[in-house]
């Protein structure tokens, strides 16, 4: 450092802040840079802060911005940069520096916004196009991080990096011609990797250039290494899975040490991929005659053939197979042979295969060593005679007994048919050492179909070939569901096969434990086997323990699937899990567990469609019991199932009941003395038994408040008080000492109910229960008007018998007056409540269930909703819509409120779990009228190994013909349809948001069963697909299985039927139109309310105000319209604009708004739930979208009679051309051209139009598309 320079900068330290002359200033100015240079940053900061405040030019606050940055002080560090950029738009940095700061603190939204301004302020930077990158979220669509790519690629044309990522991009969206030049800019500043080499190669050959695509094929096998040159280029395509290709480039361009038999067979797996069985058999047939002593191309052969359906071909190969194999013996292809012959019906020779798959037994009957060592039959007949029966005998339990049966050696050759038949549904698939044994007894009496029958489930998954199901199942859920739609697709419904489930398997009790108990010891019933579905057996009441034609499985587990999908009846007092689904054929009966005081369903109050799985059992249930009208009207009703409910009710008591009102005194003094009574006590004995207090999913207990209760109830000497917990609240009991007894858990609740004296309890069901006692009930309901806020009540008090007490202090007085006899139930209760309760609710209950429908009493009341169901007389119709907050959602909902419910019954089908998840969407389902049942969707159906690839297949490549292919994938939508809605089948199923090939397909499975299906176009697909969403063309493919596609102009239906034909895809008469409704009383009510501040501080301060309503996505050309309206302004027009909506592009919109100095003339006011009060005082509407399916925000503002200004795409022309509006083109020159002209002639912008008439017109295309009636209407 010179002394020069020593000495100013010491100067400018001593005078700052002691003069304002301008060559003061420029000391300290100076003296300050030289510090900042040095990293002094204490006495930069210091002499910066001590210059004038007019003196801190951009550069100085900048500076300073990094200073504080550097010492720690972010928030003074944002407030330097963000004024820095904000008063000055070019100043690349500060924006760059502010958007760091906030990708510090993970606001990564924010930060885009700034690192957008930053690549708007012209200044080439690399490091704002990176960083905008890196703020993208995981889930962003494609084509928005393309942009992004794209917008840095002027700062990035030789970072290979950079143009490998938009390289991908551009192939996921499908974007070939510009993968191409990108590819070429990649091999511009390196060299090509073995994956780039293979697409140019690829390139070429579909420009016809095969020397030019072998030259570089040549070039990727050798990069790729020497399984890329054995295989040749179809190695790439293999890895890629497009086996389409894969087998043009085995054909033409074979690798270097393939023989003929090698492309043939490489060829015939590429069809097998393809689901083309018939080609690949005959490429394998091929194949294996060019190689005649390979045995697993003979195996290939046959397998295709087996698919194909010849079994005689596949026997034959199979046969030829094993031949060559050095150990045939344990052989998969011997498993093949046998199922082949089993087709065939050649049982014999199928026997001798299985045999040799799984090993002969050593024995006709079964194998000495598995039953417990050389025994003869009499001795074994002896120790069953004299052995006792497990207390929890397991299904493996019943199956070893089973086998002793068969070699006793007394039984017939009929009789031990029959049995093996009658133990057969509970051997589990996959277990071959019992399927073996009982094969070999069936063969062994000469019934070789039926060991076959045995044994060809001794193999899991059958159909496994080319398919790990270990791939599919490395965790418990994926597993369990492959194995229950196993189950459901390939073993019988097995009619003597009872399942019974209560309480989620927490305990065995409730009304499916009464009828057990009345039907069990039954003679007409005695060939059934009962399954008991239990997590602890320790809960087991003795009566159902140690009998032999009882098991026990736990819930969830592999022996709980298959009977769950087997068993031909099937009883629960709650639900099961999601991914059950009744078969047909199968009976399932519903008890659920009490006449509700507590709402439930639609009435609950709280948690968000907590009810969905709920639903779904009453939904697919057969049968559900009620004990009284109240219950049946709610968990029908109630559930939103009145109209689409295909089972019956039965109102006809309560099963549990029978127990407590027919209880000899002999029982009764059994549990007293277990409740601590004994025979000479005379105290009172007192139940408290509240009600779960949490929702279906929620888990919480006051345990001080319970403990506190309890003690203020036990003060009393001359009372015993007992404590029953909901079963929801044992768990969390755990630990805590509790001042009174409770009840043992193997004492059912409803025996206890028979031997109390006073019941205390809250909004529990259990009081209904104990009204046929006819004695004395409190309710102590200490938050009634909280749980009426956050539950709700079906009943008023004074529908409600018993002693009300609503504090503590209180309680124990109650207690005092019904150990009196106070509040006993009036006959009037009892009957409303309890109209049935006689003991023989089981009886009926069992002989309802069981087929014997003329049960004697015919106070029974059965409703039959097959044919008398709410929506007898109207044509039902089953929705889906996605409920995002855009002009969809609107204009469905106003379609919602159009189909009157008179002549049509309307359902929605819904995801609880998405829209708990996004707010923005359950407010918008929230405003559903009352009329539109909703149907949730909780879960997935279970699906089949070759399910879950087909469905992944198509998801990668939507272009698969073979039936084979669709014949798996359509079995797993089915079964999905059912696993919904179960036998119902509406008239019509709408996909009304026309984007999802999932909610397509299901609404298509619904078609394959019966109803009439459409599939809604909001847009202009095509450009949709190229632009942004290149997995439409999922969709697109799916078109072919519906029954109409319904565009919402016919403007953009004559569009998108020519658009997509230039796709390959015919849409032909399918092509429908039907125009959007719109809701337009909502839209005016929503006018006269009050604008928000912003929006009417903008409007007075300009002239002329535009409205642009829209999401902040490409196609709505927002950037446009903002560049426009600052020509507008530059012109000298005083136009202000405000945007409702929000959207990805949010950030570039800001900062173009930021850069043109637009900041008071264009405000961005977000989402609105009212936009109508901004619309309506507007004076024009702009929307000058580059494509549009119809937008309902035109038809709102053309209801207010606001101008309207629209570009000359289909959805918007149609509109227009009734003689409402302006029409401009997409160009920032056409908008800023047509606003100007209809600032200067505002009449241009409106016209005549009548909403009403619209709206009938509308209505009546709507109904023609979506049933497919003639639409003579629609023009």
């Amino acid at each position: 450092m010179s002394v020069k320079e020593t000495v100013l900068r010491r100067l400018g330290q001593i005078v700052s802040g002691r003069s304002d002359a301008p060559s003061v200033n420029r000391l300290v100015r100076y003296s300050a840079a030289k510090a900042y240079a040095d990293g002094d940053l204490k006495t930069a900061k210091r002499l910066y802060r001590r210059l004038p405040e007019r003196l801190r030019g951009q550069s100085v606050r900048l500076r300073l911005g990094v200073i504080a940055e550097r010492e720690g002080d972010l928030d003074e560090a944002f407030h330097a940069y963000s004024e820095v950029a904000d008063s000055d738009p070019l100043n690349g940095e500060a924006a760059y520096r502010a958007g760091r700061l906030l990708q510090r603190r993970c606001k990564a939204t924010d930060a885009a916004i700034y690192f957008s301004r930053a690549i708007a302020s012209g200044v080439k930077d690399p490091r704002y196009s990176e960083q905008l990158l890196a703020c993208l979220p995981n889930d962003v669509p494609h084509w928005r991080r393309l942009e992004v790519l794209r917008a840095g690629l002027a700062t990035h044309e030789k970072d290979s990096a950079w143009l490998r990522e938009m390289l991908g991009v551009e192939q996921l969206l499908g974007r070939e011609e510009e993968a191409k030049e990108t590819l070429k800019a990649i091999s511009a500043v390196t060299e090509l990797t073995a994956d780039e080499s293979f697409l140019c190669g690829v390139h070429r050959y579909e420009e016809g250039d095969r020397a030019g695509a072998r030259r570089l094929f040549d070039e990727a096998c050798a990069a790729a290494g020497s399984k890329a040159q054995d295989k040749g280029p179809a190695f790439f395509a293999y890895k890629k899975e497009d086996w389409r290709l894969a087998a043009q480039l085995v054909e033409s361009f074979p690798g270097a040490r393939m023989s003929r038999s090698d492309i043939a067979y490489e060829t015939g797996y590429c069809h097998e991929r393809l689901y083309e069985h018939e080609s690949a058999r005959r490429q394998y047939a091929l194949a294996a005659s060019l190689d005649l002593r390979n045995g697993y191309r003979h195996y290939k052969f046959g397998l295709s053939a087996e698919r194909a359906g010849d079994f005689a071909t596949a026997e034959r190969a199979y046969s030829k197979a094993l031949s060559t194999a050095k150990h045939p013996t344990g052989n998969w292809w011997n498993y093949r042979r046998a199922v082949s012959l089993t087709r065939l019906g050649r049982h014999e020779e199928a026997l001798r295969s299985f045999w040799a798959y799984l090993g002969f037994p050593s024995c006709e009957v079964g194998d000495d060593e598995e039953v417990g060592g050389d025994v003869d039959g009499s001795y074994i007949a002896l120790m069953i005679e004299q052995s006792a029966i497990m207390s929890y005998q397991s299904p493996s339990d019943l199956v070893q007994s089973v086998l002793l049966s068969l070699r006793s050696g007394r039984l017939s050759s009929n009789e031990m048919i029959c049995e093996i038949q009658r133990v057969l549904p509970i051997v589990l698939k996959g277990d071959k050492k019992s399927r073996r044994l009982l094969a070999g007894c069936a063969s062994g009496v000469g019934d070789h179909a039926l060991a076959c029958e045995v044994l060809e489930h001794a193999e899991e998954f059958g159909c496994k070939d080319g398919m790990n199901p270990d791939m599919y199942g490395r965790t418990g859920t994926p597993i369990r569901d492959i194995r229950y739609a196993e189950a459901l697709e390939t073993l019988p419904i097995a009619p003597h096969l009872v399942l019974w489930e209560s309480n989620h398997g927490a305990s065995i009790g409730c009304h499916p434990l009464a009828m057990f108990r009345w039907m069990v010891d039954r003679p007409e019933y005695s060939h059934l086997i009962h399954v008991w579905a239990v997590n602890d057996c320790s809960g087991i009441p003795r009566d159902v323990m140690g009998r032999p034609n009882v098991v026990f499985v736990k819930l969830h587990s592999q022996e709980y699937m298959q009977y769950l999908a087997t068993a031909a009846h099937i009883i629960n007092n709650v639900s099961f899990a999601p991914y059950f689904v009744r078969r047909p054929g199968q009976k399932y009966l519903n008890t659920w567990h009490g006449t509700p005081f507590k709402t439930l369903g639609r009435s609950m109050r709280g948690g968000f469609l907590e009810y969905e799985n709920i639903q779904r059992n009453f939904q697919l249930s057969t049968l559900v019991m009620a004990p009284n009208s109240l219950t049946e009207w709610a968990l029908i009703e109630d559930h939103d199932l009145v109209d689409v409910y295909r089972g019956r009710t039965a109102i006809l008591g309560s099963p549990r009941l029978d127990v407590s009102i027919g209880m000899s005194e002999s029982d009764k003094n059994t549990i007293r003395r277990r409740l601590g009574l004994l025979d000479e006590d005379r105290r009172k004995l007192v139940l408290f038994a509240p009600t779960w207090r949490g929702g279906v999913s929620e888990r919480e207990l006051d345990k001080d408040a319970l403990v506190a209760d309890l003690k203020a109830m036990a003060s009393r000497k001359d009372v015993l008080i007992v404590y029953r917990a909901h079963r929801l609240s044992e768990k969390l009991l755990a630990g805590v000492e509790m001042p009174v007894s409770v009840v043992p858990r193997d004492i059912d609740t409803n025996e206890i109910l028979a031997v109390v004296d006073v019941l205390v309890t809250d909004y529990s069901s259990i009081f209904f229960d104990y009204l046929p006692q006819r004695r004395p009930v409190v309710l102590y309901m200490h938050d009634i008007e909280q749980y009426r806020k956050d539950r709700g009540l079906y009943l008023d008090l004074d529908e409600v018998p018993g002693i009300h007490c609503f504090d503590r202090e209180g309680l124990k007085g109650a207690i005092d007056r019904a150990v009196g006899g106070e509040g006993t139930p009036s006959e009037a209760m009892i009957r409303r409540y309890c109209p049935m309760e006689d003991g023989r609710a089981s009886e009926r209950l069992v002989r309802l269930l069981f087929g014997e429908d003329d049960v004697s009493d015919k106070n029974m009341v059965l409703r039959d909703y097959s044919t008398d169901n709410g929506a007898k007389g109207k044509k039902t119709i089953l929705f889906h819509a996605s409920m995002i907050p855009n002009g969809i959602a609107s204009a469905f909902l106003a379609l919602m409120n159009s189909l009157g419910r008179a002549n049509y019954s309307v359902s929605l089908v819904v995801e609880p779990k998405i829209l708990r998840a996004n707010h923005d969407r359950a407010e918008v389902f929230k405003r559903l009228p009352r009329h539109v049942h909703v149907i949730c969707r909780t879960g997935t159906a279970p699906s089949r190994i070759e399910e879950k690839r087909c469905i992944a297949e198509y998801s990668r490549r939507p272009t698969y013909t073979a039936d084979s292919f669709w014949s798996p994938y359509w079995a797993y939508y089915e079964r999905e349809s059912r696993r919904l809605m179960g036998d119902f089948v509406p008239d019509a199923v709408v996909e009304y948001d026309g984007y999802s090939e999932t909610w397509l397909s299901l609404a298509a499975a619904w078609g394959r069963r019966g109803a009439y299906t459409s599939c809604y176009q909001h847009n202009q697909m095509v450009r949709e697909f190229r632009n942004k969403y290149p997995n439409l063309m999922r969709v697109f493919a799916l078109y072919h299985c519906i029954d109409s596609v319904i565009a919402v102009s016919p403007g953009l239906a004559l569009h998108n039927s020519h658009s997509l034909s230039r796709l390959g895809i015919d849409v032909g008469d399918r092509q429908r139109a039907a125009r959007n409704i719109l809701d337009h009383e909502r839209v005016r009510e929503g006018a006269r309310q009050q604008a928000p501040k912003e929006f009417c501080a903008l409007r007075d301060s300009h002239d002329f105000m535009l409205v642009n309503v829209a999401r902040m996505s490409g196609e709505k050309n927002q950037m446009s319209l903002i560049n426009a309206v600052a020509d507008v302004r530059r012109q000298g027009h005083d136009v202000g604009l405000a945007v409702i909506g929000s959207g990805l592009l949010e950030g570039e919109v800001t900062a173009r708004i930021v850069s043109l100095g637009l900041e008071e003339h264009v405000k961005l006011l977000g989402q609105l739930a009212n936009p109508y009060s901004v619309i309506s005082r507007a004076d024009a509407f702009i929307l000058p979208s580059c494509h549009e399916g119809q937008p309902v925000t035109i038809l709102e503002a053309m209801t207010l009679g606001v101008g309207v200004i629209a570009s000359n795409v289909p959805g918007s022309l149609e509109l227009l051309e009734r003689g409402y509006g302006f029409v401009c083109g997409t160009t920032r020159r056409d908008i800023a051209d047509a606003i100007i002209r209809v600032i200067k002639d505002p009449g241009s912008a409106h016209g005549m139009f009548s909403i009403e008439a619209y709206e009938k017109l509308a209505l009546n295309e709507t109904c023609n598309a979506v049933f497919g009636e003639d639409p003579k209407s629609q023009g």
